[in-house]
């Protein structure tokens, strides 16, 4: 059974507003570039994100198992990641759904920084609808309202909803499959609960080179307060080991 990117979808689910950082101040410069051109970059990031055709879909259907399938939009340097969740919510779909979703932002941030950018974004939980045109709902627009406004730097935050979400999920299903998931996410110097960046490689060789990219950004950008939106996400990637988020610490806006 495939579940999470239906063609027509109408109901409760998760979404994710990204805006890719630096694109547009290198599109402005570099358009007609030859070496590192950033609308074969662009294409790139949106190579690395999953495409499922009608014929693999029809082919995880039949398998017999669940496939939890993230539906990808994306115009320029926006990305948006939904996932639709059955009218029934059952907490294992709950929670691998939003597993699949938040392995496509980890997919996405990585090579956005192997390729000279970095991201910011927000996810949000609640009410969506898409067609194969359109994704319209207030979740949508709430997780674009907190990257806009909230985000500030390189991070992806989650808003009131999930956290309350992730909380009650813990409470009430408390085990290895919810602590998995957890493992996800950290608690931000703001108070924000916001996805792990230390999870973006799985080994301290492929982060440091993250981070040294993130690095030459920073000194390639001018203005100091464009410098530390780099700094904190640095620092994260940095670290000798994974910070996960203190389950006591979720639910608390």
């Amino acid at each position: 059974m495939l579940l999470g990117n239906v063609k027509s979808f109408k109901g409760v689910g998760y979404v994710c507003f990204l805006d890719i950082l630096g694109f547009s101040q290198d599109i402005e410069s570099n358009w007609k570039a030859v070496d590192s051109n950033p609308l074969d970059k662009l294409l790139a990031i949106k190579a690395a994100m999953p495409v499922l055709d009608e014929e693999s879909a029809e082919s995880m259907q039949n398998s017999g198992g669940r496939s939890y399938v993230c539906r990808v939009n994306t115009v320029s340097d926006s990305i948006t990641i939904a996932f639709g969740l059955e009218p029934k919510l059952i907490i294992g779909d709950m929670i691998l759904g939003l597993e699949a979703l938040l392995a496509n932002v980890r997919e996405v941030w990585s090579t956005a920084i192997e390729l000279g950018y970095t991201l910011r974004g927000a996810i949000e939980f609640g009410d969506i609808y898409w067609d194969e045109n359109e994704l319209i709902g207030p979740a949508f627009i709430s997780a674009y309202r907190l990257e806009s406004e909230v985000a500030r730097v390189s991070r992806v935050i989650v808003s009131s909803k999930l956290n309350k979400v992730l909380a009650d999920l813990v409470t009430d299903h408390a085990g290895d499959i919810t602590d998995h998931l957890i493992a996800n996410f950290r608690k931000d110097v703001d108070g924000y609960v916001i996805v792990n960046p230390y999870l973006l490689a799985p080994s301290t060789k492929e982060r440091q080179l993250l981070v040294t990219n993130l690095r030459d950004m920073a000194k390639a950008t001018p203005a100091p307060l464009i410098k530390e939106k780099y700094a904190s996400l640095i620092s994260m990637l940095s670290e000798q080991e994974q910070l996960s988020i203190d389950p006591d610490q979720l639910g608390a806006y």
